[in-house]
């Protein structure tokens, strides 16, 4: 059981491990059992509250009951504070993941759109060199037509001059077909001298140089006309086809930007949206952490007040010790065992802790007996201020020196009652699993001089 100063064991039948090795809160008596102990010795001056009949409970309006009835109201009182407290500071650390896990959405919302930001602007530049290149290209093109437009204005000009020298080639032609068919004896005889002759004879040849010459020229320009016009043909149609794929390239680079620009604004609403949440998330875990603070408080003013209901409790106890009846106990044995069965956990130093009493297993339901003669003066649940549930009976057997039984059954509730006079071996008890515990058994406690004390030394 969850008793101040106890502590684990793994074996069936012992203490709860995982609860059992937490120390106590320092505000409610710093986690040591001793000051429970002594309270539980001290207790055992109560059943001098019942003079005249030790067996009948005090009157409603007696003070020490009513000392009690208040201890335990403020005790369930903490109890509740601290659940409350606990509840909003899981509130709190639910609400501060959900801040966190909204953090690392948001970093990774802001990678996501800070690549596609890098992608939009580089495709930006992309897309502003290809309107230069566009322009680039659209100037020479124009400066190819206009070349185009000269060399077709230069073509029919030449055309005409063509014209012309193939009119007078042809002259030429006819005339030198004309002389062709006059002999050389033919154009002496006709001439009326030597001199008429020689004259004619080099007409005849100048005329058939020039025919030569102007068929070299005709047949030069023909060709000079044709390339020039070749060329700026073939020049234009490069020009509009690295203008048409300058132009499709930027329209794929506006395409592929605007896919970019979409993610950057698509990936800026999920982060304001993961912000509001964060945000509301944020607020909520304060509003927690405030009622955190506030309930802490209020356990703080309840502790404070149990702390004085106890002292208020222990000192009518005290005061009633006169008349009790009690001497002080002599040292000798216990009468018998509570419960025989296998001790699972002895007292000591444990891991984590020290182990104030012994752990003795058996089923649950099994009788448990008074270990000597004495008067109840506890029943009940003396530790739920603490969270601890265990059933717990306590017999003074002397004004300095009580036993204690824990985990008992509540389903089969203790038999006896506080102020009750018992006897060595009388059932008082069953083997329960109240508290924190990994299975049925008893955990038994010697008190002396409000100090937990080896029960293995007074047992016979």
């Amino acid at each position: 059981m969850r008793l101040p100063g106890a502590l684990t064991a793994t074996a069936s039948g012992c203490d709860d491990a995982p609860r059992m090795g937490t120390p106590r809160q320092p505000a409610r008596g710093g986690g040591v059992w001793r000051t429970r102990a002594a309270s539980a010795a001290t207790v055992a001056l109560v059943v001098s509250a019942f003079v005249g009949g030790l067996a009948q409970p005090a009157s409603a309006d007696d003070p020490i009951s009513e000392a009690l009835r208040r201890k335990e109201e403020l005790a369930r009182a903490v109890q509740i504070s601290r659940a409350n407290a606990e509840r909003y500071q899981a509130a709190a650390n639910q609400f501060q993941a959900v801040v966190n896990q909204t953090n690392a959405r948001i970093a990774t919302l802001a990678d996501k759109q800070a690549n596609a930001q890098s992608e939009a602007d580089q495709l930006f530049y992309q897309i502003q060199i290809a309107e230069e290149q566009l322009a680039l290209v659209t100037f020479q093109l124009d400066e190819t037509r206009a070349l185009t437009d000269s060399l077709k204005a230069e073509a029919a000009q030449e055309t005409k001059q063509l014209a012309a020298q193939e009119d007078l080639y042809a002259r030429h032609l006819r005339t030198t077909y004309r002389q062709a068919l006059i002999s050389p004896l033919e154009m002496l005889l006709s001439s009326s001298s030597l001199t008429e002759f020689a004259n004619r004879l080099q007409a005849m040849i100048f005329i058939n140089r020039q025919d030569v010459q102007l068929a070299n020229e005709i047949r030069t320009l023909r060709a000079d006309t044709q390339d020039k016009q070749d060329q700026t043909s073939t020049k234009e149609k490069e020009m509009l086809g690295l203008a048409d794929q300058i132009s499709t390239q930027r329209m794929q680079l506006a395409t592929a930007k605007e896919k970019y620009d979409k993610l950057v604004s698509e990936t800026q609403t999920a982060i304001d949206g993961e912000a509001a949440s964060r945000q509301t998330a944020a607020q909520k875990k304060q509003s927690a952490q405030g009622q955190v603070s506030q309930t802490n408080r209020t356990t703080a003013d309840l502790e404070r007040q149990l702390d004085q209901a106890e002292a208020q409790y222990e000192a009518l106890a005290a005061q009633a010790a006169g008349g009790s009846g009690l001497g002080v106990f002599n040292g000798s044995k216990l009468a018998m065992w509570p419960l025989r069965g296998p001790i699972t956990s002895g007292f000591g130093p444990r891991w984590g802790g020290f182990h104030n009493g012994i752990d003795i297993a058996q089923p649950k339901y099994t009788p448990i007996r008074a270990a000597s003669a004495g008067k109840v003066v506890t029943v009940g649940r003396p530790y739920l201020a603490y969270g601890d549930t265990a059933v717990v009976v306590i017999i003074a057997h002397g004004f300095n020196f009580s036993t204690l039984y824990g985990h008992l059954d509540d389903l089969h509730w203790p038999i006896v009652s506080v102020g009750q006079t018992v006897s060595a071996g009388q059932i008082i008890a069953y083997v329960g699993m109240t508290g924190f515990t990994t299975g049925p058994h008893l955990h038994f406690m010697t008190i002396l001089n409000g100090r937990a004390v080896n029960p293995m030394i007074y047992l016979p």
